[in-house]
């Protein structure tokens, strides 16, 4: 029997199909392949080489879970191509031509963890119009203008100052101190972090920058008393940074470190045998530190892209891979997401588009493909295991983490979303503070406190003024009521009313010395201020002039051996005092005419607070000024301290000299002494407490009412004290006394001489007034003999008890007893003395 097989038209078209059907089979059974290049250092020569070991098992995991999905890329299978780079950029860049090199053609490019092996590759990539993802590299340089087709799945350092921003304003810290390595990596987002700074009006006391020499740059910052230092640098400088700190003191409750903590899992434990610091001194400075670092996973429960949670997704990771716990895995996860996504993109737009091309045929150097995947990765946006994932301007905006270190190890504490711009904390980890009362203040609280002149202080000096006062009251009264007693008339008594007036105003401007603006006000201070000079320069004029005048009389009485007979009156003394006066009333008129006084204020030292650690009081202290203050006090110090000096000559030149008619001049050359020394010694005391107003007002204070006390005492106690002794024995004040000088009480061969020099003048001025004495007498009795002549009478003179005519020229010069004896001259009388001479 022959089977015969015959193929009508309607099988053959039956067949056709079936035979479609299976090529079609067979192409969707071997979809088509596109690949990604990627670069990863493994080599365990390299610190970077963990990252490399870590973060391939999780390219390989989402590898996975993308090419299973029915819904991302079903007509293609991803797969990548990688090489290790051992973080060296010429193996980086020979890999990267020869993967070029090679079919299939990369659509897009993966890596690296070192940016020493990225920088390059991304410069080169840029010309093949490749768009490049990497997974681990953080450097702040790849900006979109300089790097356009450069994509960083892993926040950059500088993604992480909005974060420590947010922190700041958390807890009201306004005031913030920076403290950066001095290198690219880090200058470059502390740049940015200022900016940032400003734009949240946060006040940067202070920024410092270091390079090897690290402990001037901190203690500038402690300095500047900053609290809250921001740091960027890396993990070696990490150590050094918190031992330099140890030694300075800057840890603790006082103060509060935020820095980008981008290290190794207890970084803290290694290689410090280098430090000054051991690890205990380490981990003390260090307790209480935040930081912000990269989120590894994300901490919530939400469904990712690959339909997985991050819990789900670290479980499988962990079966992959056993090796120590990586940073960037998660990151490299969800980059191998972003490029299946922007490769789906792409696909979609082109079909949208109508587009004759597909993405089999992908061309190098084309710029059609490099805008189209760059705006696909900017496009891209999903929820991957380590948060959300999207890009702005090239560079990932996700969560970061928060973490503080508590008692020997980093804590999280919170995370920061940069897409939100929200900052959430843990509930069950809270931040510990080195203080009981919370986070630390910022700065040191500054309590402006008017500094004023204690009540009890003020009120003793102003009893003793008063008292003052009242003893010169009852001296001017004592004074003025025995005025014409013999020793007080002698002592001139007007002019010692004119120093108890003065020292009355001396007296009076101790009490105004003291008022300020809270005992009476700020608007009334000015003339206060123009009442304390106005007193006290005219007090002193009036006490100082009058002792320094008659300090001048006995000088000139006593170097003068040619003055005549009249002695220097009282009112030439009264002139002198005068011209004092006026030339003050003079100054001070034309200082307050031209340059009125004001109030000025100015803060003084610090001072512990003794309610509050965290706060100093720094006392405003109120002082009387003028724009030109210092012309018109130099003026006044000028004549003032020369008419001191002289005055101090005077009495010097004086001081072993008492003339009976001058009966106080030894106590008003004491007196000028005192008055100089107190005024030298109370100026530069006033200049050196002028802060310290309790102090100063005291010392001040003191001189005055002593200077004044003591001139009082030393020119009206002993005439108190004969008044008392006349009022007991009437006839001690008759006692005639002469003018002498004290020999000095040295033993010296000079002394002698000027003893015995100053002897020989008073007795030639004694001399020279007798023989003075003499020819008067002799004049007068040639005018009597004269006239006697003239009357033709008998004239007798009897000289040591003879009787003779007395010759016609004769007036002996040496006669000690020269009687006249002149008879009436119509009547027989007794003999009349004419003229005695002693």
């Amino acid at each position: 029997m022959t089977w015969r097989f015959s193929v009508t038209p309607s099988r053959a078209h039956w067949f056709l199909r079936l035979g479609l059907c299976f090529v079609l089979q067979v192409v969707v059974a071997q979809p088509l392949q596109l690949q990604i290049g990627g670069f990863f250092p493994v080599s365990k020569e390299v610190p970077e080489g963990e990252i490399g070991q870590g973060v391939i098992p999780a390219v390989t995991l989402a590898l996975e879970h993308i090419n299973s999905s029915p819904h991302i890329l079903p007509d293609y299978q991803l797969t990548i191509q990688w090489n290790d780079t051992k973080c060296d950029p010429a193996v980086g860049m020979k890999s990267f031509f020869d993967m070029l090199s090679e079919d299939p053609r990369k659509v897009v490019l993966f890596g690296d963890a070192c940016t020493s092996v990225t920088d390059p590759i991304a410069k080169a990539s840029q010309f093949f119009q490749l768009a490049q993802l990497t997974y681990g590299d953080t450097h702040p340089m790849y900006t979109v203008e300089n790097y356009p087709n450069f994509f960083q799945i892993v926040p950059s350092e500088t993604a992480f100052n909005p974060a420590r921003v947010a922190l700041l304003q958390l807890f009201n810290w306004s005031r913030v101190g920076t403290l950066y390595q001095s290198k690219p990596r880090y200058a470059l987002p502390h740049s940015k972090l200022l900016s940032d700074l400003e734009a949240a009006e946060i006040e940067i006391a202070a920024q410092q920058g270091f390079v090897d020499e690290l402990k001037l740059a901190i203690s500038k910052l402690k300095e500047k008393d900053v609290r809250i230092i921001l740091g960027n640098f890396d993990e070696h400088w990490a150590r050094n940074v918190f031992c330099e700190a140890y030694k300075l003191g800057m840890y603790g409750r006082k103060y509060q470190w935020i820095i980008v903590g981008m290290y190794d899992y207890d970084w803290w434990m290694k290689h410090l045998d280098n430090l000054t610091c051991n690890q205990s001194q380490l981990r003390e400075a260090m307790e209480g530190y935040l930081a912000v670092d990269i989120l590894s996973l994300s901490s919530t429960e939400d469904i990712t892209v690959s339909g997985l949670t991050s819990a789900e997704y670290y479980a499988q990771y962990k079966q992959h891979y056993s090796g120590s716990n990586n940073r960037f895995h998660g990151y490299a996860y969800d980059g191998i997401w972003v490029i299946a996504l922007a490769i789906q993109m792409v696909k979609r737009k082109l079909l949208a588009s109508g587009s004759s091309r597909t993405l089999e045929m992908f061309e190098y150097s084309d710029p059609f493909w490099g805008t189209l995947f760059r705006e696909a990765f900017n496009k891209t946006s999903f929820i991957g295991v380590t948060g959300s994932v999207s890009f702005f301007r090239n560079e990932r905006r996700g969560l970061v983490l928060l973490k503080q270190y508590q008692n020997g190890a980093e804590v999280k504490i919170g995370e920061y979303d940069s897409v939100s711009n929200t900052l959430k904390l843990y509930k069950d980890t809270k931040i510990i503070w080195n203080g009981a009362n919370g986070p630390p203040p910022d700065r040191t609280l500054i309590v402006i406190q008017p500094s004023r002149i204690s009540l009890t202080i003020y009120a003793i000096i102003v009893t003793f003024a008063l008292l003052g006062i009242i003893m010169a009251s009852s001296f001017l009264v004592i004074n003025i009521r025995f005025r014409n007693q013999r020793y007080i008339k002698m002592s001139s008594p007007y002019l010692n009313n004119i120093i108890i007036v003065g020292c009355m105003l001396t007296y009076t401007s101790v009490i105004l010395l003291g008022l300020d603006s809270s005992l009476t006000s700020e608007h009334n201070f000015p003339y206060i201020c123009a009442a304390r000079a106005w007193v006290l320069m005219n007090g002193f004029s009036l006490a100082f002039g009058s002792m320094f005048s008659k300090t001048w009389r006995v000088h000139a009485i006593f170097t003068n051996i040619k003055l005549n007979k009249k002695v220097i009156q009282d009112y030439k003394l009264f002139m002198v005092v005068g011209v004092l006066v006026l030339i003050d009333i003079a100054i001070l008129t034309t200082w307050q005419v031209i340059d009125p006084f004001y109030r000025e204020t100015s803060l003084g030292m610090q001072l512990p607070s003794s309610g509050n650690e965290d706060s100093v009081v720094i006392p405003e202290l109120e002082f009387c000024n003028s724009q030109n203050m210092t012309v018109f006090l130099g003026s006044i110090y000028a004549y003032k301290g020369l008419l001191m000096a002289f005055g101090c000559f005077l009495a010097w030149e004086t001081r072993h000299v008492s003339i009976p008619a001058l009966n106080d001049s030894k106590y008003i050359g004491m007196s000028v002494y005192n008055a100089v020394i107190m005024c030298v010694i109370g100026a530069a005391i006033s200049f050196v407490l002028r802060e310290q107003q309790d102090a100063a007002f005291i010392i001040i204070s003191i001189f005055i009412i002593f200077c004044s006390t003591t001139t009082l005492c030393l020119v009206f106690v002993p005439k108190v004290r004969l008044l008392v002794e006349l009022k007991r024995n009437p006839n001690a004040g008759d006692r005639r006394v002469r003018a002498t000088l004290k020999p000095f009480k040295k033993s010296r061969r000079s002394s002698e001489d000027f003893e015995l020099q100053s002897q020989i003048r008073l007795l030639q001025d004694e001399n020279y007034r007798n023989r003075q004495k003499l020819e008067e007498k002799t004049f007068q009795l040639q005018t009597l003999i004269a006239r006697l002549k003239e009357m033709e009478e008998p004239v007798i003179v009897i000289t040591h008890g003879v009787t003779s005519p007395i010759p016609e020229n004769s007036s002996d010069g040496n006669c000690e007893d020269i009687q006249v004896i002149v008879p009436s001259l119509r009547q027989h009388r007794e003999v009349t003395v004419i003229s005695r001479f002693p």
